[in-house]
């Protein structure tokens, strides 16, 4: 697939030419996009995103975090499965990020890169 490079949630231009991912790069960046939109958020399709009840606050769960990010990440039909999840948390900003290995269904491996979850 090919889509539009997004950088923040904005759309990148260079030299007035709007920029365009495709391939791993489109993957990552769409997993990014699921994980970083709640669950109900977008009106268009109130089952996209992730469940962020378990990110967050003093209850915070991990392991039913690591649920919630594999049934988020589940809505990607290229991914097979994730191998691995890991938790990056910056205890001095008290921000939360997501690194991911994940296993295409063309059976490759795709690692990405921190992905920030806007969780405190």
């Amino acid at each position: 697939m090919i889509a539009p490079k997004l950088t923040n949630g904005d759309l990148v231009i260079e030299n007035g030419d709007l920029i365009f991912v495709k391939d791993d790069e489109e993957l990552a960046q769409s997993v990014e996009s699921v994980l970083q939109t709640e669950k109900g958020e977008f009106f268009l399709e109130e089952d996209h995103g992730l469940i962020r009840d378990n990110l967050v606050g003093k209850q915070a769960n991990q392991d039913e975090a690591r649920d919630d990010i594999i049934e988020a990440i589940s809505q990607e039909s290229r991914v097979e499965s994730i191998t691995e999840i890991v938790f990056v948390d910056d205890k001095k900003t008290r921000k939360r990020s997501v690194k991911l290995s994940i296993q295409k269904v063309d059976g490759t491996l795709l690692d990405i890169r921190e992905v920030a979850l806007n969780a405190q």
